[in-house]
């Protein structure tokens, strides 16, 4: 991941969040074994690792401050462009579900603020957005490919990862997202 422009954007998934996210659940490698994980991968009906990361203003949010939500972490960079494309649905998917049930963290992997705040001078989002410049948390989760979101239900265990940009606001998807947050 060190050379960032060089990293390979993933496509586009099929529709069907819920089908694909129990697919995972049910074949993920590491699940149902015991023993931690690879270093870097992260298994998928496990707790989701721990992370600080900062804001713009400099504030430190951690993973666990959400617990009790829903949360949707997503990793992107201003040079990606399916992860720009991704980025409207994302905040039609803030405005649909109450913030106060889903915490949407986009972690960008840019080199700095500069190109982030040149970018949101173009577009306003309400979603957080928060730096992952060394791309810490990342390699803590195993991301080689962006955008790459992972979805970790209220008690903090990861339910799904979802590789390549997507309509956010597919019924499917947020139909299953109000099911997390109902449970």
């Amino acid at each position: 991941m060190a050379e960032r422009r060089g990293r390979v954007a993933a496509s586009r998934l099929p529709p069907g969040l819920t089908v694909a996210c129990l697919f995972c659940l049910v074949l993920a490698g590491c699940s149902g074994s015991r023993s931690a994980c690879l270093p870097g991968f992260v298994a998928l009906g496990r707790q989701a690792p721990d992370f600080a990361v900062q804001d713009r203003d400099g504030q430190v949010h951690r993973l666990s401050d959400f617990r009790g939500k829903v949360v949707l972490i997503n990793f992107w960079a201003t040079w990606c462009p399916p992860c720009i494309e991704e980025m409207p649905s994302m905040e039609s998917l803030r405005k649909e579900i109450d913030e106060t049930r889903l915490k949407i963290m986009a972690l960008s992997v840019d080199d700095s603020w500069e190109p982030i705040d040149t970018f949101l001078e173009k577009s306003s989002y309400g979603f957080g957005i928060y730096a992952d410049f060394q791309e810490k948390v990342a390699k803590l989760y195993g991301t080689h490919m962006i955008p790459e979101t992972y979805i970790v239900d209220k008690q903090g265990v990861i339910l799904c990862k979802v590789s390549g940009d997507r309509d956010w606001m597919e019924p499917a998807t947020i139909a299953f997202l109000k099911r997390l947050i109902a449970s």
